[in-house]
């Protein structure tokens, strides 16, 4: 008995391997590749790539003996919420969103809110035809500090909840595997992902709230309570605007793209077109903006001493404007004379939403 269990076991084992080494390779990869590349003997590999196959996890070319991931073999739905919107996409085991849908609705913590939002994800899903056996669980994206060891959203300001069981945000979703984690580190744990998790990072998130994903060591830190990378409730300016989490002076009160928009009136798209036309009161507010961004960037790359990642709903308009970043940075850091430790999040928008389907196809990678 222990034998077969032993022989079950290493199958697996090997089963995992070469669907890793596929699902990392670009193009289709041969049987005498794998065998090569895994230390494996042909029949190993062989009796691997029929499992496969038979599930549905690769797809074969027999008269080339080659073998590829089939991406859309298994997927994984994102939930992305913030104050007045919800992203909610189906992502294949590549990432591709296989279907996505937007929705304009003001939060509430209540069980309607996370009911509609359940049944919009079950109409989009079923309109698209995905089979739910396929679906490998459901991630949520919320802008707020969660307690792993209390099961609890501690805080969310730019939502207004407080101390909220995690379990009351995801009952409604609860017939399927579920895993409710903070946006920022969500699109951060992509982002580390998508480089191949080999170098030291911090991930800064420009949208409504200002927030942050710590990766170092080749893994997520999130501090012993779960609040590392809370960037944007440092305090930057003593006795200064009040926050929305209570206290004052704040960089989330002082970076987040309400500033460049909504307080103004005026669309992120508007804002930057007039300070493309020399707007003189646009170029203000600008100058103002970077001036904070750029002090926050100086403090975090003093501390931590990586790259730096900016991403969010702002990253989107920041392209232009980073040689001024780079030069403002130079003189605020010690260590360098140009800001080349800078950049911008490659996925794009919803990273978040994407980042927190990710986790379960992760996990199937390395479990299955």
């Amino acid at each position: 008995m222990e034998g077969k269990m032993t022989a079950a076991v290493t199958r697996q084992t090997n089963r995992r391997k070469v669907y890793q080494y596929i699902y990392r390779k670009t193009g289709r990869a041969a049987a005498e590749e794998l065998a090569e590349a895994l230390s494996l003997d042909m029949r190993t590999v062989t009796e691997s790539l029929e499992d496969l196959v038979n599930e549905g996890l690769v797809t074969a070319a027999p008269e080339e003996n080659t073998y590829e991931l089939n991406a859309q073999a298994l997927y994984a739905v994102g939930v992305s919420i913030e104050q007045g919107k919800v992203y909610i996409a189906a992502l294949d085991m590549r990432l591709q969103e296989l279907v996505s849908r937007e929705l304009t609705v003001p939060f509430s913590h209540t069980d309607a809110y996370y009911r509609r939002l359940v049944q919009e994800m079950e109409s989009l899903l079923n309109g698209s035809g995905l089979d739910r056996n396929r679906m490998l669980g459901v991630g949520i994206a919320v802008p707020g500090i969660i307690d792993r060891g209390r099961d609890k959203l501690v805080m969310a300001p730019t939502l207004n909840i407080w101390d909220v069981p995690l379990e009351e945000i995801y009952r409604e979703f609860s017939r399927y595997p579920v895993y409710v984690e903070n946006d920022a580190n969500a699109s951060g744990y992509l982002e580390h992902w998508l480089d191949g998790g080999q170098r030291n990072m911090i991930y800064l998130s420009l949208k409504r709230g200002v927030g942050g994903a710590i990766l170092l060591n080749d893994r997520q830190y999130t501090g012993d309570n779960g609040r590392s990378g809370e960037f944007g409730h440092f305090r930057i300016v003593p006795n200064g605007r009040l926050c929305s989490c209570g206290r004052r002076g704040c960089l989330e009160e002082y970076c987040s793209m309400d500033r460049l928009s909504t307080d103004l009136g005026i669309t992120l798209a508007e804002f930057f077109a007039c300070l493309e036309a020399g707007d003189e009161a646009v170029t203000a507010v600008w100058e103002e903006y970077r001036d904070h961004l750029t002090d926050a960037l100086a403090v975090i790359r003093m501390s931590f001493d990586c790259d730096i990642m900016l991403g969010g709903t702002l990253a989107a308009y920041l392209e232009p404007h980073f040689p001024e970043m780079y030069w403002e940075l130079g003189e605020k850091t010690l260590f360098e004379a140009e800001g080349t430790f800078l950049h911008l999040e490659r996925y794009g928008p919803h990273s978040d939403c994407a980042g927190s389907a990710l986790r379960f196809i992760n996990d199937f990678l390395l479990t299955f």
